[in-house]
């Protein structure tokens, strides 16, 4: 549209992209389940050091999950972390958000994501998320920009939108302040007169699992009708994807 419709691109976290076995594999049998308070559906194993799909399936007739009642729960002796919201102007919200509007510009800079002619447009953090881990406190984060078409597109064949440019990533709390851990960035069109985002994130943590010196994040992802699990692995420097898991309908 006028030079800011786009398809929908993704670019993967920017650090560590391979997807090989985590490191210090746990012993004892690792089943993962998600449980949303109706039903505990298992979501992968662990094999061998390797994540890897349970191969499950969810009923047609299954409800939605609930927002904040889905957990993790593992078998065998894998700790699992909780993972809470930080509230929006908060204390830790404030202390963050400059190093997350950094991270957002410089992944603009980077894959050159938003027009030098709009780049004004505000730009805000969406939600933040924290655990604490034996590395210190992590966080996940996603924050956007929201870019609005030109008011002389023709509505019959070019209906009128929005661009959102997405930008969610790990940070470390360090002693010298957070550490970014890896980037990814979306941009995604939004036509005008539909529900807006972000009404939920775009990856919700469900919970953390301790692995040795490094820590699996549990995320649900949901677009439509349709819904994701994906693991990452994060160590004190570096995330990667280890995972990813699309339960079939049964």
């Amino acid at each position: 549209m006028n030079g800011l419709r786009c398809r929908f691109v993704t670019l993967v976290f920017a650090v560590a992209l391979s997807t090989g076995p985590p490191a210090g594999a746990q012993r004892g049998a690792v089943t993962l389940s998600v449980d949303d308070g109706a039903r505990a559906t298992p979501i992968a194993r662990l094999v061998e050091g390797r994540w890897v799909s349970a191969g499950s399936c969810v009923p047609n007739n299954a409800r939605a999950p609930l927002a904040g009642r889905e957990r993790v729960m593992v078998t065998g002796d894998m700790p699992v972390q909780s993972v809470r919201a930080v509230g929006p102007g908060t204390e830790e919200w404030v202390r963050l958000a400059p190093t997350i509007l950094g991270l957002f510009d410089r992944r603009e800079r980077e894959q050159r994501l938003t027009p030098d002619r709009t780049a004004g447009a505000p730009r805000v953090v969406d939600w933040i998320y924290a655990a604490d881990e034996a590395e210190g406190r992590m966080y996940y984060f996603e924050a956007s920009r929201r870019i609005a078409s030109n008011v002389d597109a023709d509505a019959d064949t070019d209906p009128p939108g929005t661009l959102r440019i997405a930008v969610a990533g790990f940070l470390r709390q360090g002693r010298a302040g957070p550490a970014s851990l890896g980037t990814k960035s979306e941009l995604r069109w939004e036509q005008d007169g539909l529900l807006a985002g972000p009404s939920r994130p775009d990856l919700t943590p469900l919970g953390v699992l301790i692995q040795s010196d490094r820590s699996v994040w549990v995320m649900r992802g949901q677009s439509g009708a349709s819904t994701w699990f994906s693991l990452y692995e994060l160590s004190a420097t570096s995330t990667r994807t280890v995972l990813t898991v699309r339960p079939a309908r049964c």
